[in-house]
């Protein structure tokens, strides 16, 4: 028993490491993102479950080695299981080598491929659905290591060994399996949650703040600002053009700077004028008939699609808003280089998800994680607030707007919104 709960506690020691190591410095951050990190904790651990193993009796030894293995590759992907898998391998290499290490060498490259595969539908699961799945892994993994085990067996000449123990000894282990990789999943997806609760918290903070700042002073600024300038208007009839010209200027950059108070003043209360049944069809024809031709002067190429029948609960002037002011930034951003943006509209569930893609030069982690952020853009002449304001019109409709993107590989916009 005492060797047992090691191996439990040596499988679980990388989850309380990053909640001591790493939570505060990772505040808000997805644990999915530290992928090679994953890899050499759970490698480190697979290692220390060889080290100490569950000495059975009868010179029978055993170990969950390979349950932080599976967490390696369901967790950190390529470069967690690859980290996991080189660290295993080295240190049976280091404990013996010889049919042993060739057994482990053949499971390794066996698991990280099919892994590889199922991860990508394992995290689309559900908390449910993840538990089931990790269970069906870890007993598949336990039968795998069994046949190789037999396999390792007959090579010694020595196959009549494993008939000694009865079939509720190798159930027992396929049960510690079985118990370890749910356990661990279902603590890695709620420490998952509550980053993403942390990370909430923390910008509901900072929006609040924003949103008490825009109430208490965009109208007082805008007032004395309007008054300025109309005297402007005023005084540049009496001057002369070089004059005029520069009061032109001052002119326009008032109206940015009302612009710019305009869209704090959305921000703090997007002000909805109602939910209605919408169809989506008709909502992105009708942005798309106004964005076409500016996406045509500025080189890029811009497509529709949407599924028939698609309706929707939203306020389809601020809809139409967002969805332009996203085609607008992914405008911008492809140009450059004969851009193109797709505009897709499809069902998902309850849901109706409205995406605007294109190819773009895409943004690094740390762009996407300060998006909707006050007063930044990737623009030169941007402000942000247009996509801050963006952010808080979604989240009235009871939706979310969502961000992909990759360097050198464009941008996913996803604005997704209930049905009903």
């Amino acid at each position: 028993m005492k060797d047992l709960l090691l191996n439990f506690l040596v499988i679980l020691a990388p989850l309380f490491l990053y909640q001591i190591l790493a939570a505060d410095r990772m505040y808000g951050k997805d644990l999915l993102k530290m992928k090679w990190w994953i890899g050499v904790m759970y490698g480190v651990a697979a290692c220390l479950c060889m080290f100490f193993p569950i000495n059975m009796g009868d010179e029978f030894i055993w170990d969950l080695r390979w349950v932080p293995f599976l967490i390696a590759i369901l967790y950190g992907g390529v470069r967690g299981g690859i980290a996991a898998g080189a660290i295993l391998l080295l240190c049976r290499l280091y404990l013996g080598g010889g049919a042993a290490f060739y057994t482990v060498l053949i499971d390794v490259v066996l698991l990280l491929p099919l892994l590889l595969r199922i991860r990508p539908w394992f995290h689309t699961y559900s908390l449910r659905g993840k538990i089931v799945l990790a269970g069906l892994l870890s007993v598949m993994t336990y039968l795998l290591i069994m046949l190789s085990i037999g396999f390792y067996f007959v090579y010694r000449g020595d196959v009549w060994y494993l008939f000694q123990h009865s079939l509720e000894f190798y159930l027992f282990f396929g049960l510690l399996y079985l118990l370890s990789m749910t356990a661990s999943v279902l603590l890695l997806e709620n420490m998952q949650e509550n980053a993403r609760i942390r990370a909430e918290i923390q910008k509901s903070e900072k929006l609040q703040i924003i949103t008490q700042l825009a109430a208490s002073i965009a109208h007082e600024v805008r007032n004395p600002l309007t008054v300025v300038r109309g005297f402007i208007q005023l005084a540049s009839s009496t001057m002369d053009e070089q004059n005029r010209r520069y009061m032109h200027t001052a002119i326009e950059e008032l109206d940015r700077a009302e612009f710019i108070i305009s869209d704090y003043l959305n921000f703090a209360k997007p002000e909805l004028d109602r939910l209605e049944r919408v169809e989506a069809g008709d909502v992105l024809k009708h942005v798309t008939n106004l964005m076409s031709s500016y996406a045509t002067m500025q080189g890029a190429a811009l497509s529709v699609e949407a599924e028939p029948g698609l309706q929707l609960m939203a306020d389809s002037v601020k809809l139409k808003q967002v969805i332009m002011n996203l085609i607008k930034n992914s405008v911008e951003a492809s140009s450059a280089g004969g851009g193109k943006i797709d505009v897709l509209a499809r069902r998902s569930g309850e849901h109706v998800v409205i995406e605007v893609i294109d190819n773009g030069p895409g943004m690094t982690p740390e762009e996407l994680e300060r998006l909707g952020s006050p007063f930044y853009s990737t623009k030169e002449k941007g402000t942000g607030l247009g996509l801050m304001v963006s952010f808080r019109i979604i989240e009235a409709m009871h939706g979310k707007l969502e961000f992909w993107s990759e360097p050198g590989d464009g941008t996913t916009a996803a604005i997704t919104i209930p049905t009903r």
